[in-house]
């Protein structure tokens, strides 16, 4: 594990169930494991598991896991595009980087016209909990367990989006314009695209070079909501 992800305190976590660890340390990582002697303390193992269980985020009904995007709160910025959906959506829908449902959840409560909703996340834990995030909606919705950036297998009269902008601990601002050009090339004609975005990050000129119009709805201290057409 890298020094600069918290190796250093990922070791002692380990040491804490295990006792002696044996730790090699070299460019600026470190590779760590325990051997069971009989000793480790089972009651942590134990508490370590039952992190991971599904569980409700609080005085919502959403069901997350610990390690997933957002996973003890709604996220500010979904939030602030949630707030500005416009309700005439229609049609065949999409949420790309969906993560675990809230963003859909709250399209299909807002826009009663869409007939068909698409989500697409790369993290299979993330899709499971939208899964049943879902359940209480009627439409036609199809999960797909999918990179965004390889594609998309159909076109659509609408997309929504989050779009992630980090590999890893990095900032990857090409990871977000890669989910707005595959969003410009999945729009059918007349199509709408409503996405939010810290608003330092460069994505109007992204837009442009896809063909799209775009303005922007509304904006606070920390994100910027922008809305475009394929014309």
């Amino acid at each position: 594990m890298p020094n600069t992800a918290g190796a250093g305190r990922f070791e002692k976590e380990l040491a804490k169930a295990t006792g002696s660890i044996l730790s090699i340390q070299k460019h600026k990582c470190r590779a760590f494991h325990a051997t069971d002697d009989g000793n480790w303390n089972e009651a942590i193992f134990a508490e370590w598991r039952e992190l991971s269980q599904p569980r409700v985020i609080q005085n919502t009904r959403f069901i997350v896991e610990a390690g997933i995007f957002s996973s003890d709160h709604i996220d500010p910025g979904s939030q602030l595009l949630a707030d500005h959906l416009p309700a005439h959506l229609h049609g065949h829908v999409a949420d790309l980087g969906a993560g675990w449902g809230f963003l859909s959840a709250a399209l299909l409560k807002r826009c009663p016209k869409v007939k068909r909703f698409d989500l697409f996340e790369a993290d299979s834990r993330a899709l499971n909990c939208a899964k049943k995030n879902l359940t209480a909606h009627d439409r036609e919705i199809h999960l797909h367990w999918h990179d965004v950036t390889t594609g998309l297998p159909d076109s659509y009269d609408a997309i929504v989006m989050n779009p992630p902008f980090h590999t890893g601990q990095a900032t990857d601002v090409d990871l977000g314009r890669a989910f707005l050009k595959v969003a410009a090339a999945s729009l059918k004609r007349g199509g709408k695209l409503l996405l939010v975005a810290n608003r330092q990050l460069p994505y109007e000129a992204a837009l442009e070079l896809s063909g799209l119009t775009w303005r922007k709805i509304t904006e606070d201290k920390i994100y910027k909501i922008l809305f475009a057409e394929k014309r």
